[in-house]
């Protein structure tokens, strides 16, 4: 039985051989990525959030500031009934599965996001063309799904400010511009475009077993450089790499 999952396919679709590296090698970069860790961290907040009726604020961190204005300006507004959830369902001999941020009580996925940018209309419209959401609607027979998106802050710590001040300062800094720094939205979308994506997600699972050909277009998207750079051209699946952990 073939496991499948959003990030699979997305990751197969803009890179075949950072694909491979990543689903067929299972290789593991040591080093995480600043933004990977601090959304991470930003998730467990809100899971917290959700299951303690509170944000701990004893870390003064950024991710903490962003939980902090997640409690003031969304916890009121959206209640989730489950977090971080496990979502499979079984075609054929392939099973489709993916975790969703959250349930909410109405039925509805609860998608958690966070950018470097302006939370605005041209953020909410590229959302749209986010194949996650499709697969996340097939997963849970939904057709709606609620986004919550929150901007990192983008001031600095003053010279001669203390750790806590800093804090303070970073929750503050939404009170201005909230709109333009955290919000919630909806993405609806219809059966027959969820049907078309599962479709052609099925197609490109059969692809999956043929050449792993690299795409040098996505070799620093989004103005970073993919993690497999360094052993993308001479890669020796027999030896052993420092920079990278081989999952069993």
């Amino acid at each position: 039985m073939k496991h499948v999952s959003i990030s699979q396919l997305k990751t197969f679709k803009a890179c075949r051989r950072k694909w491979y590296f990543s689903y067929k090698e299972k290789l593991r970069p040591v080093k995480k990525s600043e933004a990977l860790e601090m959304g991470s961290n930003y998730h467990k907040k809100i899971e917290q959030l959700y299951a303690d009726g509170f944000v701990d604020t004893t870390e003064k961190t950024k991710e903490t500031a962003m939980a902090v204005a997640y409690a003031k300006y969304i916890y009121p507004h959206i209640k989730c009934n489950a977090t971080e959830e496990w979502k499979r369902k079984q075609l054929d001999d392939i099973i489709l599965e993916g975790i969703v941020d959250g349930i909410a009580d109405d039925g509805c996925i609860v998608e958690h996001k966070t950018t470097s940018r302006d939370v605005g209309v041209e953020y909410e419209y590229n959302l749209l063309w986010d194949e996650q959401v499709l697969m996340y609607m097939f997963l849970t027979d939904t057709r709606k799904i609620h986004y919550t998106v929150c901007r990192k802050p983008t001031i600095h710590q003053k010279k001669n400010e203390s750790e806590e001040e800093f804090f303070d300062r970073m929750v503050a800094w939404y009170d201005e511009d909230t709109e333009t720094k955290i919000r919630t939205f909806d993405v609806i979308r219809t059966d027959d475009e969820v049907n078309a994506f599962v479709e052609e997600a099925l197609q490109t699972i059969k692809e999956m077993d043929g050449p792993c050909y690299r795409n040098t277009m996505h070799c620093m998207s989004f103005g970073s450089d993919c993690p497999y750079k360094s052993i993308c051209l001479q890669y020796d699946s027999e030896q052993e790499y420092v920079e990278f952990i081989k999952e069993e």
